[in-house]
């Protein structure tokens, strides 16, 4: 009678063992590619990021990745539209050059910045992505719609 009970309490905990490890468990937060932390998110490997824009922010500010193709999946969990505008730079995401409250992307590129590309007008509740093939370095993400840069709308990409 104890032999039948113990088969299913043991099946039971091999079956809640694997859940669990399905799960994920690793500690690096990672969230198979991405993370939503307060402040960075990394995408392992040649991957996805989820990087969400909000009102008028982007969560993670701070996201690594490693060169090659990368995904970035760009929620937009705010009130109004956004997007991402990615340029390989070495200039502090703060204090890009503007016009008119706005990033003045000419003026970046006559800094020696390089276009990556842009997920563009992506209206809120809606959730765009696009791969971009991207070297080591730094490139700074912004919003470029009127006054969202100015309000705080950019981060920054590493990439090793």
């Amino acid at each position: 009678l104890m032999r039948r009970r113990s088969v299913p309490i043991l099946m039971a905990a091999a079956l809640a063992a694997v859940a669990i490890g399905a799960c994920g468990g690793d500690d690096d937060g990672d969230d198979g590619g991405a993370t939503t932390g307060a402040d960075t998110g990394t995408a392992a490997g040649a991957g996805t990021v989820t990087v969400e824009m909000g009102d008028f922010f982007f969560d993670p500010k701070d996201v690594t990745a490693d060169a090659g193709s990368v995904t970035i999946s760009a929620p937009n969990v705010g009130q109004v539209e956004h997007e991402l505008v990615l340029f390989k730079t070495d200039a502090d995401p703060a204090s890009l050059p503007v016009s008119g409250g706005d990033v003045d992307e000419e003026a970046l590129e006559e800094q020696g910045a390089e276009e990556a590309g842009e997920i563009a007008d992506v209206p809120p509740g809606q959730t765009k992505e696009k791969s971009f093939k991207l070297t080591a370095g730094k490139y700074v993400m912004f919003c470029n719609l009127p006054a969202h840069y100015k309000q705080g709308m950019y981060g920054s990409v590493t990439v090793k």
